[in-house]
C-alpha cells in the first residue's frame, strides 16, 4: 500500500508540485516510508490506540510541512545563503513524508485485541 501510493507521488510529481526542492523531492518520499513504518510500528507497541495514532501523526504531518514551507520561504528569500532554512525545508519534507507514511500504516493497522 505505502510503496504503491509512494511510487504513485513520485510519478506525478506531487511531492515537487507542493514545493519540495526537484533535486531531492524523490528522495524524501523513501527515505521517509522506512521511518514512517518505524515509527507507527513504535506506538504500536506501545500500545498508542488506533485513532489516537492516525490523528497524532497527521496533525504532526501538517506540521513538518508547515515547517518545511516556511523554511523553503526563508531559503528563497535569502538567495540560497540561509543553511538553517534549508536544512528546516530538507528536514520538514523527509519528515512530513516520514509522519504521513506512519499515519497510513497506523490506519491499516490491526490493534491487538485483549482477552
Amino acid at each position: 500500500m505505502l510503496v504503491g501510493a509512494a511510487f504513485a507521488i513520485q510519478l506525478t510529481g506531487l511531492a515537487q508540485r507542493l514545493g519540495a526542492h526537484p533535486w531531492w523531492a524523490h528522495k524524501v518520499i523513501w527515505a521517509g516510508i522506512p521511518l514512517g513504518i518505524g515509527l507507527a510500528m513504535t506506538a504500536w507497541v506501545l500500545r498508542i490506540p488506533r485513532n489516537t495514532r492516525f490523528i497524532g501523526f497527521t496533525l504532526f504531518a501538517f506540521f513538518a510541512f508547515a515547517v518545511a514551507k516556511a523554511g523553503k520561504l526563508r531559503f528563497a528569500a535569502s538567495f540560497a545563503e540561509d543553511a538553517l532554512a534549508g536544512q528546516a525545508w530538507y528536514l520538514g519534507w523527509l519528515a512530513t513524508c516520514a509522519l504521513t507514511a506512519a499515519a497510513v500504516a497506523s490506519l491499516f493497522r490491526y490493534d491487538r485485541q485483549t482477552h
